[in-house]
């Protein structure tokens, strides 16, 4: 029993509280790791997708790539000369991670612009 309580107490001051208390915890929680910036939003992977469909559009992004599937989709869209990766993956039936990449080394500031108008276009 003791070892048990050991085990909750480290996970939980090490940062891994969602991964025991489950995905809930994950949503709007921005994560910024090796150049992506991954945010769980609250949309269904189709209502996220035509989100960053109408983001892309009013930040002007152009696409350049998409491909949607069942549980997963990507977009590759450019801004200027730099190239910009977002993919989506279905975390539930009510929510979709969104990760983007600005360029070939990441840029959170503007990952994270697109985001929040991702999210503007969910609401």
């Amino acid at each position: 029993m003791k070892k048990a309580v050991w085990i909750l107490l480290v996970l939980f001051l090490s940062g891994c509280a969602a991964a025991v208390v489950g995905g809930v915890a994950a949503v709007g929680t921005y994560t910024y790791v090796a150049g992506q910036l991954k945010y769980t939003h609250n949309g269904n992977l189709d209502n996220t997708y035509q989100a960053a469909l109408k983001a892309c559009s009013s930040l002007q992004l152009m696409i350049m790539n998409q491909d949607k599937k069942l549980s997963k989709a990507s977009l590759r869209v450019k801004e200027g000369d730099r190239d910009i990766w977002i993919t989506f993956t279905v975390v539930s039936s009510t929510t979709t991670e969104v990760s983007i990449r600005v360029g070939y080394f990441g840029d959170e500031v503007a990952s994270r612009k697109i985001h929040e108008e991702i999210r503007a276009n969910l609401r």
